[in-house]
């Protein structure tokens, strides 16, 4: 929190910029941002990066975007064994993975956990993409659907399962009986039209899966003591308004922060790193997709491409502004002393 607090804030430090035309004396600070992965703001520009790099490597065939949830009442189980967190991504993408395997071909699925529900309260659920083709044994390239009729118990089973040996490790928080009950039930596994649009795809994947648990855009009022934000209720399709103390607000929000070195993003099939480099330029060759050459993307365009914004656009004159000096502001570790002021936003020396 207060990486996010002090994100763009100029104790944090900042460059200064100047412009060179004759006649124009206009300069610019531009401070230093958080660059953590929770961050509203960090968070899109890391986004929209990362679909840039991902645009470049991912095969151009159609893809099936699928939402693998559970029952609310085992959300907990989760929450209070994170640890255990990481095997919901097996147990998402082995049905898939499994149902393709049956049928002699190699799907690629690039996949997301969220623990989030648009209230900011937990809610444990997998979001993927699965190529809807992969290759075959004989080095082919073979189109496949996958049924939810098939898919949905493949999953169920494989969470129930795993929430039995948690409760075997020792949690005593849910029985037995009721991971029988949620098993006889039908669960809710949302399948996404296909796509054929592979760049609108990935843009609209990679925005969705990747995004932090809650966006700028929809914070409305904050007075120093609570927080309101607008939501969408899916029970109603309408969007609604919650309003939070500072402390209930903070509370749901850093329970979303992962663990360090928790990777939320995973690849599996032919996207995984053991045999990407192996499978990737049989399947281009296949589909005739050439791909790009990764270009490193600098902060200018960056800026660009998520706000709309040439931050180094001189606003009198409109020049290019260039670097002037630098500072060096507070370290994390030596912000924390000043929590109190960042939640405030009063002003730290640097």
């Amino acid at each position: 929190m207060t990486n996010i607090m002090s994100c763009g804030l100029q104790v944090r430090g900042y460059q200064q910029f100047v412009c060179h035309t004759k006649g124009c004396h206009h300069t610019k600070k531009i401070c230093f941002s958080c660059n953590c992965r929770s961050c509203p703001t960090c968070g899109k520009m890391a986004i929209d990066r990362w679909i840039e790099d991902i645009k470049n490597i991912f095969p151009e065939c159609k893809y099936q975007h699928i939402t693998f949830t559970m029952p609310d009442v085992l959300w907990q189980v989760f929450k209070n064994n994170r640890d255990r967190l990481g095997d919901l991504f097996k147990c998402a993408c082995e049905p898939l993975l499994k149902t393709a395997k049956d049928k002699g071909i190699t799907v690629g699925i690039f996949s997301a956990l969220h623990t989030y529900g648009r209230q900011l309260n937990w809610n444990t659920h997998i979001h993927l993409s699965v190529s809807m083709g992969g290759l075959t044994k004989d080095g082919k390239w073979k189109d496949i659907r996958f049924s939810k009729k098939k898919i949905m118990p493949m999953w169920r089973y494989a969470v129930i399962k795993l929430i039995r040996e948690i409760i075997d490790d020792g949690y005593d928080k849910i029985s037995k009986d009721l991971t029988r009950i949620q098993y006889e039930r039908p669960w809710v596994v949302h399948f996404d039209k296909p796509t054929e649009n592979f760049e609108h795809t990935i843009t609209y994947i990679g925005r969705y899966i990747k995004k932090p648990p809650i966006a700028m855009s929809k914070i409305k009022e904050y007075d120093g003591n609570t927080i309101k934000f607008r939501f969408l209720n899916h029970r109603n399709s309408k969007h609604q308004d919650i309003e939070l103390t500072m402390d209930e607000f903070i509370e749901r929000f850093i329970q979303h922060i992962p663990e360090k070195s928790f990777r939320m993003i995973r690849y599996y099939g032919f996207l995984a790193n053991a045999i990407t480099g192996k499978l990737l330029p049989k399947i281009y060759k296949l589909l005739g997709h050439k791909p790009k050459v990764k270009v490193d993307i600098s902060y200018q365009q960056m800026s660009l491409l998520s706000f709309n914004v040439d931050p180094l656009k001189c606003i009198l004159c409109g020049a290019q502004l260039l670097p002037s000096f630098r500072i060096i502001g507070k370290s994390t570790k030596q912000l924390m002393q000043f929590h109190t002021e960042l939640a405030s936003r009063k002003r730290i020396p640097l």
